[in-house]
C-alpha cells in the first residue's frame, strides 16, 4: 500500500513539473511575441509606417508583461507623435496629442534610464512648443483669444514639468503680444471694452512679472491717454456745467492712470 501511494505521489509530482514547465514555456513564448511586436513597431516607425506601428505598439502596452516597460511607452509616444504631426498638428483638441503626453508620463513613472528619460523630455517639449505656436496662430490670424489662451495654458502645463525655468520668459512674450494686439484694437475703438479688458489683464500680467517692462507700461499708459483724448473730443460745444464737471473729473482720473505707467519708462 505504501509503495502504491509513493508511486502515485511520484507520478503527480512528475505531472506537476511538466505542467509548470509548459506554463513557463508559454509565458516565455508570450513575452517573446510581445518583444517581437515592440521591435516590429520600432521598425515600422523607422520605415515611416506609423499607422501600422500603432497597431503593434497598442498590443504591446496592453500585455501585462510589457505594459510596465518604460521602453514600450516611449516608443508609443513617438509613434503617436508621428501620426499627430501629420493629421492633428493645427487642431486645438487632439486625442493623438493627449496620447503622446500620457504615454510620456507613464514612461517617466516607470523610472526610465537616462537615454529614454531624455527622449521623453525632448518629445514633451516639442509637443509643448506645438501648443505655443498654435496659440500664436489662433491669436494673430484668427483673433480668437479664448482658444489661443487654452493652447497657451496647455503649453505652460507641459513646460512646467519639462523645462520650468523657461515658463516666465514665454509668459512675458505671450502676454505682451496679447496686450499689444488688443490695446491697438481698443485704442482705435474705445467702445470695444472687451478688447480693452483683455489688453489690460494681459499687460498687467507682464508688469507683475517684470515691473519695468517698457513695452507693457507704454501700452498701458497709451490706453488710458487715448481714452482721455477721446473723452475730451466727445464733449460737445455748449454742454452744461454738470456734464463738463463729470468729464473733467474722468479726464483727471485717466490722466493719473496713464501717468503711473508712463513714468516707469
Amino acid at each position: 500500500m505504501i509503495n502504491l501511494i509513493q508511486e502515485k505521489m511520484c507520478r503527480l509530482r512528475h505531472k506537476f513539473k511538466n505542467l509548470l514547465l509548459s506554463m513557463l514555456m508559454l509565458l516565455s513564448a508570450s513575452l517573446l511575441a510581445q518583444e517581437d511586436k515592440l521591435l516590429r513597431a520600432q521598425q515600422l516607425l523607422k520605415a515611416k509606417n506609423a499607422d501600422e506601428a500603432r497597431l503593434a505598439i497598442d498590443s504591446v502596452i496592453l500585455h501585462p508583461q510589457t505594459s510596465s516597460d518604460f521602453m514600450s511607452w516611449t516608443v508609443r509616444a513617438y509613434i503617436y507623435a508621428d501620426i499627430y504631426k501629420r493629421t492633428d498638428k493645427y487642431k486645438l483638441h487632439s486625442s493623438l496629442r493627449d496620447s503622446v503626453i500620457s504615454s510620456i508620463k507613464i514612461s517617466n513613472s516607470l523610472k526610465p534610464d537616462s537615454s529614454f528619460k531624455e527622449q521623453n523630455r525632448k518629445l514633451a517639449k516639442n509637443i509643448a512648443y506645438g501648443y505655443y505656436n498654435l496659440g500664436k496662430t489662433l491669436l494673430y490670424d484668427s483673433l480668437n483669444y479664448e482658444a489661443s489662451q487654452s493652447a497657451y495654458n496647455n503649453y505652460k502645463d507641459i513646460l512646467s514639468w519639462v523645462e520650468p525655468s523657461e515658463v516666465n520668459n514665454k509668459e512675458i512674450e505671450y502676454y505682451l503680444g496679447v496686450g499689444s494686439l488688443y490695446s491697438d484694437i481698443f485704442n482705435k475703438d474705445n467702445n470695444n471694452t472687451k478688447a480693452g479688458d483683455i489688453a489690460k489683464v494681459a499687460l498687467l500680467k507682464v508688469i507683475e512679472i517684470q515691473p519695468d517692462n517698457a513695452m507693457a507700461n507704454i501700452d498701458m499708459g497709451l490706453m488710458y491717454y487715448n481714452q482721455a483724448a477721446n473723452l475730451s473730443r466727445s464733449l460737445e460745444y455748449g454742454a452744461d456745467f454738470d456734464q463738463i464737471d463729470i468729464v473733467q473729473e474722468n479726464l483727471i482720473k485717466l490722466g493719473k492712470q496713464s501717468l503711473q505707467f508712463m513714468i516707469k519708462v
